[in-house]
């Protein structure tokens, strides 16, 4: 049995990529060692700010309210809430929905579910259900993504937040890194780094990673020793998605050559520092841009944005003639692409 590197007790937990182990006890000191130094080199909150936490209920960003709610306690200036966005997945989210509402009552923070089914008419499933019956190529993911940033920034703005806390971990980031290189996509990359914004537009929230540096199993280990992580539940769509593929690749290369991931995430670093310098880099995520949408009023990159022109294709957003032409001219452009794009 491995012994913890500090006290000689059990250990917990073992940093193949170090070779250090850890008892609970200096394991825990470890993880907040870890996020603190993150938090410290990348000036990811200030003294005073409205921290709202992207919560899905899941074993990560239950760690990072936890972990976020107890940090705050010894800054003043903070205040921590919670957000969960109901995609409507069913046999999936409203297992996490209880464990959510379960840890925000109990600790008494303030939170808000915001539903994809208010907001735009419609379930997840409903939604890839109308994709596929009119052709559309785009895999459940796509419509989640986009659909879920949208609804994140808007109701943490609504909520009065700062800056909105993700917990996208070590794991996360390299896969996404590897995606957005098979794609070719250099653009996305330079959007990669611990902090989103804050952006061009008045509307759009700045976000932040504070778990940038740690790894996915460091913050199952956190999950399980606070009680945290007491079930498991996979999204019936993340088969479908080549992160899939390349999280399992990454997870057997880690375990060949233990270190990998922290490699990737350096590789990411110096890729993002390039693009920087060469004028690549921009302040917001890909939903943030110097536009106001034309229909909903939203930040976007565009004249209209991805959130309205999906669904625009999907046929779930109706426009009247008299709102067609009321539109600016690059976004009627547009609105009409989009709606005639699938029905050919």
């Amino acid at each position: 049995m491995a012994r913890c590197a500090i006290c000689g007790r059990p250990a917990i937990y073992v940093s193949r990529a170090s070779g250090m182990a850890f008892c609970e006890k200096h394991f825990l000191e470890y993880f907040d060692r870890k996020v603190r130094r993150t938090l410290r080199r990348y000036k990811l909150f200030g003294p005073e700010e409205k921290i709202v936490v992207a919560v899905s209920g899941g074993k990560d960003s239950m760690s990072l309210l936890h972990y976020l709610l107890r940090l705050s306690k010894r800054v003043p200036g903070w205040r921590v809430a919670a957000l969960l966005v109901d995609e409507g997945i069913r046999g999936y989210r409203e297992y996490t929905i209880e464990r959510f509402l379960r840890f925000v009552e109990e600790h008494g923070v303030e939170y808000r579910i915001a539903r994809f089914r208010d907001e735009f008419g419609y379930t997840l499933d409903e939604i890839v259900k109308i994709g596929k019956e009119r052709g559309l190529p785009y895999l459940p993911c796509t419509y989640c993504g986009v659909f879920r940033r949208y609804l994140m920034n808007k109701t943490a703005r609504e909520m009065g937040a700062t800056v909105v806390a993700t917990a996208h971990n070590l794991d996360d980031l390299v896969q996404t890194y590897l995606m957005n290189v098979f794609n070719n996509d250099w653009d996305k990359i330079a959007r990669l780094g611990p902090i989103s914004g804050p952006g061009t537009h008045p509307r759009f929230v700045r976000k932040v990673k504070p778990f940038y540096e740690v790894l996915e199993k460091e913050t199952t280990i956190y999950a399980v020793i606070n009680g945290l992580y007491t079930g498991f539940e996979e999204c019936p769509y993340a088969r479908l998605s080549v992160r899939w593929y390349i999280r399992r690749m990454l997870n057997e290369l880690e375990e060949r050559s233990p270190g990998v991931k922290y490699s990737l995430l350096r590789s990411l670093q110096t890729a993002i520092r390039i693009l920087e310098e060469a004028g690549r880099v921009k302040t917001g995520d890909e939903e943030e841009g110097p536009y106001t949408c034309a229909i909903c009023g939203e930040p976007s990159a565009h004249p209209i944005c991805r959130a309205c022109q999906l669904r625009l294709e999907l046929g779930i957003l109706k426009l009247s003639e008299e709102r067609l032409r009321s539109l600016p001219e690059a976004a009627r452009r547009m609105a009409l692409e989009a709606m005639n794009r699938w029905s050919r």
